[in-house]
């Protein structure tokens, strides 16, 4: 008995040692920001501010667009779409309208066709059929996709009678409606049948309302920050908001955010108490959440200033004028709303860890940014192989790419190639999917011409020379755009 007790407790203490190994060389687990969605709508005023937030996401792609009989008519709607997409520059998202519904024709239908949601077209119809486009994009989907659904269920509901082999694709339903327990609101009485077979289907759905909350507005403050903010989100809502039957309605604190909270509940879910229906536990329902995170939350998307990312040491990277030097202070807004928190953070980061304001070490952050995106992944899930080289001023690339995708020397997942000329160029590879992104020709011989042009003003070891290249940098880091600084292909594996 002696000899078993004694064996026992080298066992328990070879399994505590093994698990303290384990602990102490574990790495923190990466963070997926990627949201593949295809929205479904019935375009109330609401539905285009919960479209423009998703438009303006970058960690979000949309594969389209589907309209659904409500507020509008789908083929009401999907003029309100186009004109949308056009404002968002996103003219490639597919549009497809669902059937009509017998007896829909809410008494707030006329103000909804009032009001323009960008610059309107005749020609903006689509003889896309919702349904057969929502089988097709489940079908050729590369991953689970999420259906945001803004109004009724019709669309969803035809497409499991259609092909139910395309439900297990479907990662979850976001849908809004004003109650669950009891089931009532507008979007499910416009169709009981379709919300009823959903609800009934194996398919997630979480549930989102206001729950009625009188203090949950899109007032005067918010449309105030669209007024003083430069994004093209705020552009967009100041354009619809100033409309004279809008802000007459916007006065009597009309607008509560109804399917705006499906939106924020996407990208900022620990706002909202979930609970579970213990009969059905497919679907889940929010029984209260944070009005003021999610009013916070939407006016930081408005100014730009929202961030999608989780920090390590910041709650929030310091973006205050007086923190930075007086060269920075007049770029840091207009940066910040032309390409977003994530790269202002990286580009400050880079700088800091680089030792200067290089003009090389900003396009390596700008590179790994859009990498990124094409990915819609967080820090340290990209392997990167570098043509930079090991010396300046390519080389700087390697610093803006470290700091930007969290793929590090450190952590063994940027390497540099040998075999190859020198270029600011790099291969990003997650799972098995791999893109070679280069900067273009004309904005690498306008750096070249940059640094030649100081070499000969100044030599490379007098002051002025990098007084200049600050200069510049300054002017690259404002003025040169991710999406078209780069040229970007698919490659079939690294090399």
């Amino acid at each position: 008995m002696k000899l078993i007790i004694q064996a026992l407790r080298k066992i328990h203490i070879l399994f505590s040692i093994l698990l303290f190994s384990q602990t102490i060389w574990a790495q923190p687990l990466p963070v997926k920001l990627k949201h593949t969605i295809i929205i479904d709508t019935d375009c109330a005023i609401d539905d285009m501010r919960a479209i423009s937030l998703l438009l303006s996401r970058p960690e979000i792609t949309i594969k389209a667009i589907l309209l659904s009989d409500g507020s509008l008519s789908p083929g009401e709607g999907a003029i309100k779409i186009h004109s949308l997409l056009k404002e968002f520059n996103f003219d490639n998202i597919p549009v497809a309208c669902g059937d009509l519904l017998k007896g829909v024709n809410p008494p707030w239908r006329e103000f909804n066709r009032q009001i323009s949601w960008g610059k309107e077209s005749a020609n903006q119809v689509t003889d896309l059929n919702a349904v057969d486009c929502l089988i097709e994009k489940l079908k050729t989907a590369d991953e689970k996709v999420i259906l945001v659904c803004l109004g009724p269920l019709t669309n969803i509901a035809h497409m499991i009678m259609k092909d139910a082999s395309v439900v297990s694709k479907i990662e979850r339903i976001i849908w809004y409606n004003e109650s669950v327990k009891p089931l009532q609101g507008f979007n499910y009485e416009c169709d009981k049948v379709s919300a009823d077979l959903v609800l009934k289907s194996k398919i997630r759905i979480d549930v989102i309302s206001n729950l009625s909350k009188e203090n949950i507005l899109f007032d005067s403050s918010m449309y105030a920050v669209c007024i003083e903010s430069k994004t093209l989100f705020a552009t967009v809502l100041r354009n619809v908001f100033s409309q004279p039957v809008v802000i007459e309605k916007l006065q009597q604190n009309h607008f509560k955010l109804c399917d705006d909270l499906v939106a924020l509940y996407l990208t900022n879910p620990e706002l909202f108490d979930i609970n579970i229906i213990t009969e059905q536990l497919n679907v889940r329902y929010n029984t209260d959440y944070n009005v003021q995170g999610v009013r916070e939350a939407m006016t930081d998307m408005i100014n730009g200033t929202y961030f999608s990312e989780r920090n390590i040491v910041f709650n929030r990277f310091p973006i205050q004028h007086e923190m930075f030097n007086y060269d920075i202070r007049p770029i840091i807004d207009s940066a910040i709303a032309r390409y977003g928190y994530d790269e202002w953070k990286a580009n400050v980061m880079t700088d800091e860890f680089h030792g200067h304001l290089g003009v090389f070490s900003i396009v390596g952050a700008k590179m790994g940014i859009k990498a990124r995106e094409i990915f819609g992944v967080g820090a340290d899930l990209l392997e990167v192989t570098s043509y930079a080289g090991t010396k300046p001023p390519y080389s700087c690339l390697n610093d803006g790419i470290q700091v930007s995708t969290g793929a590090t020397l450190g952590m063994g997942t940027i390497h540099l190639a040998t075999h190859r000329k020198t270029q600011p160029s790099a291969i990003f590879t997650y799972k098995d999917r791999s893109i070679r992104i280069s900067l273009k020709k004309e904005y690498l011989e306008q750096i070249d011409a940059d640094i030649k042009e100081g070499i000969i003003k100044f030599g490379l070891m007098d002051d002025g020379y990098w007084k200049l290249i600050r200069h510049n940098a300054l002017k690259y880091w404002l003025e040169w755009d991710r999406n078209k600084i780069f040229d970007i292909e698919e490659v079939s594996h690294k090399n």
